[in-house]
Parts: C-alpha cells; sequence; structure tokens
C-alpha cells in the first residue's frame, strides 16, 4: 500500500472526530478514504455542474 499525507485544516477536525464517533470508523484516515471511495464521484459532479455557465 502506497500512503499520502492530507492535511486536515483544524477548523474540521471537531467535525471529523463526531463522524468518527459515531459510525464508529477508526482514524482519519479511514474516514478520508471511506469519504473518497464512496462520494468522490458524486462531488466531481457536483463541481463540474457548478461551473456550468447560465
Amino acid at each position: 500500500m502506497k500512503s499520502k499525507r492530507i492535511v486536515l485544516d483544524e477548523k474540521h477536525i471537531p467535525k471529523a472526530e463526531e463522524i468518527i464517533r459515531q459510525t464508529g470508523i477508526n482514524n482519519l484516515s479511514q474516514l478520508f478514504t471511506i469519504l473518497l471511495v464512496n462520494y468522490g464521484d458524486r462531488l466531481i459532479t457536483s463541481l463540474k455542474g457548478s461551473n456550468k455557465p447560465n
């Protein structure tokens, strides 16, 4: 497995920790991976949609 380091802005730590507590996810790395795998395509689609001219 190859690893990369990400930086989480301090203001987002409470939300991430709450998600971890509520879901039983083990750590921030696992949380990021789950979000990326499950919602990455939806995020791309959403962001592309918001860039369309009116």
